[in-house]
């Protein structure tokens, strides 16, 4: 770990206030004050059987070093106040744990606290029973229970990379784009069914694309019956974690050419057991399989797919020549960024709460993006090799070599893909990019990137 670092650590971790407000029951005073201050969360249509609402008190909740801030929630059932039960409340900063405490459920907890250096605070409330056990969602495939937050961030624009770039980042992808070069842009497809709303109007195909490092490129491919050539721009969708079938982009195609790719190469339309098995089998782990070497990396494979399914819709007759779209979330958002910074030819970027960023966070602190690769303990990396190779994967330095613009989402309560993540690869775009960054206090890891997909529907549809 670099002394550098080291310094920084220690810095954040002086810079945490806990104050006594931060693990109790709200005083009546600030009940109501907190009562008064922004909401969050806004009413769903579909109440669910508890929940919880949250609010902020400065809107945004971007706050400057050394501000306090003052974060409160009350649990719900059927929308409304409940007695009889409780409410655990665990505080956060940049994603390590630093309190918890559970108060009866008809209680306002408010949770106050300052960071003097940039960061991320955040509160998780979680619902529990009459005997403080946490009361699980039905027929959740995970078995959660029913949890709630909100968070803040504190002079997120400051938020630096944890890790370094290495001397020959360029060098190596260069070399895998002159592997990828290597083999032809060769393509099969095969016509698929589309909706009967849009038969005759919109033909859709599944597709494999040969490609370097083991998998083909597949997805289906989407675009207006009997487009003239030159005229549709073209938009390429990647998946987030998991083992899934491409899905058939045809709303999209019917001003486009929308081609959306799963992630691993795999045979698209299968039933729910083909992807289960993968999932169970093959592809089980696969997002840490081979982290040892930067050449064995799971990850590298997936990369030259990325770059694959530019060439190919690149080399589509339709394609205007001019309008080149990348677009996905988690996962997919951590590709997207991939696919702007190794190809020039993008020309927009919409990453929603993406994944793959600052996987050597932990050297400084902060909880990394998925899939989060190594630990550390005492200033180390679990596996010096990994850490090694984390870095040529880093959405941080990718982010640096991208020119065109590029829309980003994040959540304050996203545990899977830490809002500190995205703003290191927010942070490292160049000067002069155009970049918009959508940020929801109270939501997760599905935080929405309203701005990002207007941008696109505007240019497909010319507006």
């Amino acid at each position: 770990m670099r002394q550098g670092s080291l310094k920084w650590f220690a810095l954040v971790a002086a810079a945490v206030i806990l104050t006594p407000a931060m693990l109790t029951a709200a005083p009546a005073g600030q009940a109501k004050k907190a009562q008064k201050a922004q909401k969050a969360s806004k009413p769903q249509k579909k109440v669910p059987p508890f929940s919880f609402q949250t609010s902020v008190d400065k809107p945004g909740a971007i706050y400057k070093k050394g501000e306090t801030i003052t974060l409160s929630g009350q649990m719900l059932e059927q929308g409304k106040p409940v007695k009889g039960k409780f409410m655990r409340c665990d505080t956060f900063v940049n994603g390590v744990r630093k309190g918890r405490k559970i108060v009866p459920s008809e209680e306002t907890v408010v949770i106050t606290g300052k960071l003097d250096e940039p960061g991320w605070f955040s509160m998780i409330l979680t619902a529990l029973d009459e005997n403080k056990k946490p009361i699980k969602i039905p027929k959740d495939r995970w078995n959660r229970p029913y949890t709630g937050g909100i968070g803040a961030m504190v002079a997120p624009e400051e938020i630096k990379p944890s890790g370094t770039e290495p001397a020959d980042f360029d060098a190596f992808w260069k070399a895998q784009r002159a592997e990828l070069d290597k083999v032809p842009v060769k393509a099969t497809r095969t016509e698929v069914s589309v909706p009967k709303q849009l038969q005759g109007k919109v033909v859709c195909y599944d597709v494999k694309v040969d490609c370097a490092g083991g998998m083909p490129v597949s997805g289906y491919l989407a675009m207006p019956a009997k487009a003239a050539p030159k005229s549709l721009p073209a938009v390429v969708s990647y998946h987030g974690a998991g083992v899934r079938s491409s899905y058939k982009p045809v709303w999209q195609g019917r001003n486009a050419i929308a081609f959306d790719v799963n992630a691993h190469g795999i045979d698209n339309g299968k039933d729910a057991k083909f992807y289960n098995d993968l999932s169970a089998n093959e592809l089980k782990n696969y997002s840490h399989r081979g982290k040892q070497s930067r050449d064995d990396f799971y990850f590298k494979g997936m990369y030259l797919r990325v770059m694959r399914a530019l060439d190919y819709v690149k080399s589509l007759p339709e394609w205007d020549g001019k309008t080149l779209i990348v677009r996905g979330g988690s996962q997919g958002g951590g590709q997207s960024v991939v696919a702007a910074g190794l190809d020039p030819d993008v020309t927009l970027c919409v990453a929603g709460v993406p994944a793959l960023g600052d996987h050597a966070g932990w050297m400084v602190g902060r909880q990394p993006g998925w899939p989060r690769l190594y630990t550390v303990k005492n200033g180390k990396p679990s596996d010096e090799k990994v850490r090694a190779t984390a870095e040529y994967f880093d959405n941080n330095n990718f982010a640096k070599r991208i020119k065109c613009e590029i829309y980003l989402s994040t959540g304050f309560i996203d545990f899977t893909c830490a809002p500190t993540s995205v703003y290191t690869v927010y942070n490292s775009l160049p000067d002069g990019v155009k970049k918009h960054i959508d940020t929801t206090p109270d939501r997760g890891h599905d935080a929405p990137i309203p701005t990002g997909n207007k941008r696109v529907n505007n240019v497909i549809n010319k507006k």
